[in-house]
Parts: structure tokens; C-alpha cells; sequence
């Protein structure tokens, strides 16, 4: 345990030493700052408040043509879009608009009335007069009242969601936690990768090697690399659930809300936490066999093109199950490099639990497989079968 802990430490002194990482430590949360403010701000410059009431002076002598304008103003202003605000005559300040009403001979003086305050105090008024021409035509006002009864309801029936569209929203929050464990792996792999080439290279592995078993070198890397990447990956996630808690977190709306949904979850984070782990110790035990066969940076970044083209299809998973169609990839959990990323992209309750306990005893089985497979590749007799099989000279 102790050389275990020495290799560890060495590893964090040697990365956290370096600007670039404190750099990539703060990006994750000025990202998340700055993606809040931008909503707030694009919130606070959305639609204006309303326009104050638009007032108005009716000026009718036939009552009842009065009576039907003033209800034709309760109409619009129950419309919601235009506020109309009668005003007594002789009033101070004057009102905007005048409306004349003589008979079937209607003028508005001042400011102009919406189309669809013009269009409703039209049509009221026309039935008012055509009632009332009809009358005096000896219709009988039974046959009026019959008619006036007669009204025209519009019902808007929201159409149900389907599962898909029911789900996108939820889906975009899941996808921004993996996104960033995406993106946290791709750099902590880098860093393990530089790890063991630099010391293949200047030959402070073959020294480890004398002190220290190749099991011991690789769980020392993973352990020292997995803190910084773990602490990394902490102040993002944490970053995310600060954001969403606080009062900016709903001032965006919109796309900012789906974003933020899923740190709002405290069993979400813990659950992106681990599978990290997993994915971490899988992946990287890979990378440092890699990094054990070749002999430079040059040929470990060839020998490890297939599994960065792994990540990248990962990406590429997540991004299908973003529509939320969980049916066609469900079946994926049970792959091992997309084991974590499938099974965190799919809602709660979608995997049966027997699903996902197998799929994460295959995964460990497999770490544990590509780990014994590193730590054959440190050992000298393996590597030197291993470089000559791939057609490397000796160093």
C-alpha cells in the first residue's frame, strides 16, 4: 500500500504542478456561471411589460348602442392583448381615443383602435342594429331571444404528449451530466496515457518495475490520476448544482432549465459519480497498456486512436438516446465501454434492475480483464513479445 500511495502522489504533485490544470479545474464552473447569466440576462431582455390601458371616450346618444360598445370593451379587454380603459367626458388628461357612435355611422378620433377591437366593436354593433331593424320589421321577440341565444364556442383541445416528446425534456439534463463525465475522461486518459509513455521513454518505469509489482504501478497511476480527474469532475458537478440552486438557475427558462434539471437531483450526481469511476478504471487500465507497449508519445497516440474512436462513438449513443427511443440501444448496456453512459442516459425505471446489476458485474469482470492485460504489458518479457509482434525495434 505504501508504493501504491508513493505513485499516487506522484502523479498528483506532477499534474497539479501545472497551470493547465487548475485552468481546466475553474473552466467547468465559469462555464456554468457564465451560461447563467447569459439566461438571466437574455430573460430580464424578453417581452417588455405590457403597454398601459388605452383610454377611451364613448360619446352615443341611443343607449343601448352605448350599452353594446361598452360590453364590446369588456371583450377585448377579456382578450388579454389590448387594454381599453373608458374615460368620463371632460376628464384630464383627454382621452387617447374618441368614439363617436351615430346610428350605423361609427368614428374614431385620436389614436387607432387594434384590428381586433375595431373587428369585435363592428360586429356587436352591427347585431345591435340588425336586432333591432328586425323589430321594427314585426319579427317577433321571441324569435329574437331565440337567436340571440344562439352563441359559437371554440374548444382547443391540447393534444397529448407522446412518450418521446414527454421524455426529450429530462433526456437534455441526463445528456449534460455525461457530456461532461464525457469530457472528463477524454482528458483524464490523455493524462494517464503521457503518464506512462514519459517514463517508458526516459526509463523511469523500468526503475518502478525493480521496486514496485506492475499491479501496484497500475492501480498507483489510476489512483493518482483518478483523484485529480474525481476533484475536477467535482467542482463541475458541484459548479452545476450551485447554478441550479440558486435563484439564476430559473431566470433563463427555456434551454437553460433542461440543462440545470438534471443537478437539481442529488441521487443523479452521486449515480454520475460512479459510474465515472467505473468508466474510469476500465478505460484507463486500457491506456496504460497501451502506453506500456509503445515506445513513444508518437506511436501510444496511434495505439490508442481505437479507443478514443470508442469515446467518440460513445458520444455518438448518447446523442440517439437524447431523442429519448431508449428501445434501440437499451441492448448496449450490456457492452462494456458503453455500460456507464447507456445506462446514465436512461430514465429511472426504464432498465429493469436485474438489467443493470448484470451489465455492471460484465463491466468490472471486463476491467478487471484489461487490467491483468496491463499489467502483463509492464512486465519486461511480455512488453519486449508485445513490441516485437507489432514490429517495434528496440530501444
Amino acid at each position: 500500500m505504501r508504493r501504491l500511495w508513493l505513485i499516487a502522489l506522484r502523479e498528483i504533485t506532477a499534474y497539479a504542478s501545472v497551470p493547465s490544470f487548475w485552468v481546466a479545474l475553474l473552466l467547468g464552473p465559469a462555464l456554468m456561471l457564465a451560461t447563467s447569466l447569459v439566461g438571466a440576462a437574455m430573460a430580464g431582455a424578453g417581452p417588455s411589460a405590457p403597454p398601459p390601458a388605452q383610454s377611451v371616450l364613448l360619446r352615443a346618444e341611443d343607449p343601448a348602442l352605448r350599452a353594446t360598445a361598452l360590453a364590446a370593451i369588456e371583450t377585448v379587454n377579456g382578450l388579454g392583448r389590448s387594454k381599453l380603459a373608458v374615460q368620463a367626458a371632460g376628464s384630464d388628461p383627454p382621452a387617447d381615443t374618441v368614439i363617436d357612435i351615430s346610428g350605423a355611422q361609427v368614428v374614431v378620433r385620436g389614436q387607432a383602435l387594434s384590428d381586433v377591437a375595431s373587428a369585435i366593436l363592428r360586429r356587436d354593433l352591427t347585431a345591435t342594429l340588425q336586432q333591432r331593424a328586425l323589430r321594427e320589421a314585426g319579427v317577433a321577440d321571441a324569435a329574437l331571444n331565440a337567436a340571440r341565444a344562439v352563441r359559437v364556442d371554440v374548444a382547443w383541445i391540447k393534444p397529448a404528449p407522446t412518450a418521446t416528446g414527454s421524455q426529450v425534456g429530462p433526456q437534455v439534463g441526463r445528456f449534460t451530466i455525461v457530456m461532461l463525465l464525457w469530457m472528463n475522461l477524454i482528458g483524464a486518459l490523455g493524462m494517464l496515457l503521457q503518464a506512462i509513455v514519459r517514463e517508458r521513454s526516459n526509463r523511469a518505469l523500468d526503475s518502478l518495475l525493480a521496486s514496485a509489482r506492475s499491479s501496484e504501478i497500475i492501480f498507483g497511476k489510476l489512483l493518482g490520476v483518478g483523484v485529480l480527474s474525481v476533484f475536477v469532475l467535482a467542482a463541475w458537478l458541484a459548479a452545476g448544482a450551485a447554478v441550479a440552486a440558486s435563484p439564476l438557475g430559473g431566470l433563463g427558462g427555456g434551454l437553460q432549465t433542461l440543462l440545470l434539471a438534471a443537478f437539481r437531483s442529488p441521487a443523479t450526481l452521486v449515480q454520475a459519480g460512479a459510474f465515472y469511476l467505473l468508466a474510469f478504471a476500465m478505460y484507463g487500465s486500457a491506456m496504460i497498456g497501451v502506453g506500456a507497449v509503445a515506445k513513444d508519445l508518437p506511436a501510444a497516440q496511434n495505439l490508442s486512436r481505437p479507443i478514443f474512436g470508442l469515446l467518440l462513438l460513445v458520444f455518438f449513443v448518447a446523442l440517439t438516446q437524447l431523442s429519448g427511443d431508449l428501445a434501440q440501444t437499451a441492448w448496449l448496456a450490456w457492452v462494456p465501454p458503453f455500460t456507464p453512459f447507456v445506462i446514465l442516459m436512461a430514465p429511472p425505471g426504464t432498465l429493469p434492475l436485474a438489467h443493470i446489476l448484470g451489465a455492471f458485474v460484465l463491466m468490472l469482470l471486463t476491467t478487471v480483464v484489461v487490467g491483468a492485460m496491463a499489467a502483463m504489458a509492464l512486465t519486461e518479457t511480455p512488453l519486449a513479445r508485445a513490441r516485437k509482434a507489432l514490429g517495434f525495434r528496440p530501444t
